[in-house]
């Protein structure tokens, strides 16, 4: 279970009624009144954010934050686009990396970059990054989800199996695991979500997408890539994985009644699992990601930011509320705790002080589980690169996962296809595009 598994609650207010509601207000985008404070509106998801607003305003007069909360899937990002568009977007809001970089594409937020360099210091080089695709700041990081490898104990206990270094390792283990009772599997990959193949690509080094001047460079093929495509073919043909879609109501269960011995997953969903694993509580462990070759260190990360919208006309007071979301003692400890907050891991180059309570201590009992989400937080592969049409192109690739899945298609195969998806949609978009 990879970083894209939505498991979020609480009231939601439709984006399409904010849009209509502000229209009246300015567009929405915070103006300074030559009597009055600065109002900045801002939308975001994340549980703890109504009450972080609630502190900066209390100690912040001259900058008054107007915090609405919104859902942040993929429509609900066209629904943001277009209101940005029609002036009716927030002055800030909470946004995924890969839907930052579309937003960029089409001229929907601000370069703040003059602003926000001097707290550029605060942050882990690749979260930087996915805030600044092409070297221009459009946001401030506000949290990373850094992944690691989570695993039953008791069972690997008993089928002779140890926490694998390598994915040589891993891929040995689920043969014996397989030889000792082939019901059993080694991870899931749900047949809607190739996330856990974009972990492999990223942790390899791989990238699918690069600036190149005036346009994108799009390399679905690269060494780094076919690298993973070897690694994964190898779980659908030695049959290593269980196929439970995210939707379906038993994916708990095949974990926590031993169908499936151990996954890749990061800091937001060990609440969850918490929550949802009440016959193997105590029976997990984590550890690093399996590596390409031992010795290396290497892993993936989702990010979230705080974004400075088209429109908004006070951005470097924007950033300076980005900044203390992201980067202050005080509002990071609070949306970091995984039981009073939201679980929003920091993306700060320091987080020894925010991971004491992430791992659930019941169900992961072990000494050193904070020390190895610290680790992982300060190996993420920062050659990773999103593009302008990544929810697109996510999309494309989740209609040929169930048949990379079931062996029905080559992975090299869907790399191919994807390669000449993308060239041809950004070419649709007239972004300019070579094929690497």
């Amino acid at each position: 279970m990879r970083t894209t598994l939505k498991g979020r609650a609480g009231a939601v207010v439709s984006i399409c009624a904010l849009a209509a509601a502000l229209a009246g207000c300015g567009g929405g985008s915070g103006s300074a009144k030559a009597d009055g404070p600065v109002t900045l509106t801002f939308w975001g998801e994340a549980e703890g954010l109504s009450k972080q607003t609630a502190a900066w305003n209390a100690a912040h007069p001259d900058i008054q934050v107007k915090f609405t909360k919104v859902t942040l899937g993929y429509p609900d990002y066209q629904k943001i686009a277009a209101a940005v568009k029609a002036g009716n977007g927030p002055c800030v809001g909470q946004t995924d990396a890969e839907h930052l970089v579309t937003f960029a594409s089409q001229g929907l937020v601000q370069d703040i970059t003059k602003y926000a360099g001097k707290y550029q210091n605060l942050f882990t080089a690749p979260a930087w990054k996915a805030m600044s695709p092409g070297g221009t700041t459009y946001a401030l990081p506000l949290s990373a989800s850094p992944n690691f490898f989570a695993y039953r104990t008791d069972l690997y206990k008993k089928y002779g199996l140890t926490p694998p270094k390598t994915w040589d390792e891993f891929i040995a283990g689920g043969k014996k695991l397989r030889a000792a009772d082939p019901k059993l599997k080694m991870m899931n990959y749900a047949p809607e979500d190739p996330s856990g193949f974009v972990g492999l690509v990223w942790e390899a080094g791989g990238n699918w997408y690069k600036q190149s001047g005036n346009g994108w460079q799009v390399t679905f093929t690269s060494p780094e890539s076919l690298k993973a495509a070897n690694v994964l073919q190898q779980f659908v043909d030695g049959k290593l994985l269980s196929s439970v879609s995210y939707s379906d109501p038993g994916v708990w269960k095949t974990w926590d009644d031993g169908g499936t011995l151990s996954m890749t997953t990061s800091t937001w969903q060990l609440p969850i699992y918490a929550k949802s694993f009440p016959k193997s509580d105590g029976k997990w462990a984590i550890t690093t990601v399996p590596q390409y070759a031992a010795g290396e260190s290497s892993t993936d990360s989702g990010y979230r930011g705080v974004t400075v919208y088209k429109g908004c006309k006070d951005p470097q007071q924007a950033v300076k509320f980005a900044a203390w979301l992201g980067g202050d003692k005080a509002p990071v400890g609070a949306l970091a705790d995984p039981n009073s907050g939201s679980g929003l891991f920091p993306a700060l180059k320091d987080v020894t002080p925010y991971v004491a309570d992430v791992a659930p201590k019941k169900m992961i009992p072990q000494s050193d589980a904070a020390q190895v989400i610290t680790t992982a937080a300060g190996q993420v592969n920062a050659a990773w690169e999103f593009g302008p049409d990544y929810a697109t192109m996510y999309q494309k690739m989740q209609t040929y996962w169930p048949k990379v899945l079931s062996g029905q298609l080559k992975v090299t195969d869907m790399l191919n296809e994807m390669q000449r998806f993308v060239v041809g949609d950004l070419k649709s978009q007239g972004i300019n595009v070579v094929a690497g």
